[in-house]
C-alpha cells in the first residue's frame, strides 16, 4: 500500500512596495513543497517517488483567447442580430408596399364597375304568404 504525505507549511508572502511612484504591491508566489509518496514496503527508505509541481500562471495567449472569444461571440451575435432585424424590416415594408398596390387596384376596379346608369342593388326582401287569423 502507497501513502501520500503532503506537507503544507508555505503561505503567502507579498514584498514590500518599490520606491517607485506606484503603490502596486508586488505578489511573491509561495514555495511549494514537493510532494512525496512513500512506498509501502520501505516507509524509512529515501528510494521513494518524488513529485515535484510548479505553479506555472496562465500565458499572455490565455488570457488574449479567454477575453477575445467571448468578445467574438458577442460581436457575431450582434451583427448577425442586425442583419436579420433589417432582412425583416425590407421583407415588411415590401409586404405593406404590395398590399397598398392591391388596395388601390381594388378601388380603382369599383370605380370603374359603377356607372352612372346602375342603381345600387335594392335589399332582398321575402315574398311570404301573409298569415290569416
Amino acid at each position: 500500500m502507497a501513502k501520500l504525505l503532503i506537507s503544507n507549511t508555505a503561505s503567502l508572502t507579498l514584498s514590500p512596495p518599490s520606491s517607485s511612484s506606484s503603490s502596486r504591491a508586488l505578489f511573491k508566489p509561495p514555495h511549494v513543497p514537493p510532494v512525496r509518496f512513500l512506498l509501502a514496503g520501505k516507509p524509512t527508505s529515501n528510494r521513494g517517488v518524488r513529485v515535484v509541481t510548479t505553479r506555472a500562471g496562465p500565458t499572455t495567449q490565455q488570457y488574449l483567447f479567454a477575453f477575445f472569444l467571448p468578445l467574438s461571440l458577442v460581436a457575431f451575435t450582434v451583427f448577425t442580430s442586425i442583419r436579420i432585424a433589417d432582412k425583416l424590416d425590407r421583407d415588411y415594408l415590401e409586404e405593406v408596399a404590395i398590399n397598398q398596390a392591391i388596395r388601390e387596384t381594388d378601388e380603382d376596379d369599383e370605380e370603374d364597375d359603377m356607372s352612372p346608369e346602375e342603381k345600387p342593388a335594392l335589399p332582398r326582401t321575402r315574398n311570404r304568404p301573409k298569415r290569416e287569423v
